[in-house]
């Protein structure tokens, strides 16, 4: 049986190792940090198909309605813009 090393405790007139605000801002900073990496990997599969769409319908550029499709030349990406609102996917 493995015995637990006893670690000491934090002695009288020294600093505390446990700083709350910096305890919560990491667990917040995780938190965001993980779903971006969950939304991250949806937005890969969402521009794959989209890519695949326009493969599918022989376009090299889309554009109506205020939604313009274009496909990045020498590359397997595209590029969105929506409404004239930039949200390039690269």
């Amino acid at each position: 049986m493995v015995q637990k090393k006893i670690r000491q405790g934090t002695l009288p007139q020294m600093e505390d190792r446990a700083i709350a605000d910096l305890q919560q801002g990491a667990i917040d900073y995780a938190e965001v940090r993980d779903e971006r990496m969950t939304l991250t990997k949806d937005e890969v599969a969402r521009k794959g198909a989209l890519l695949r769409l326009m493969k599918k319908h022989k376009k090299l550029s889309y554009a109506y309605d205020g939604v313009v499709i274009t496909i990045v030349p020498g590359e397997e990406t595209v590029k969105v813009r929506v409404r004239g609102k930039k949200t390039e996917e690269e």
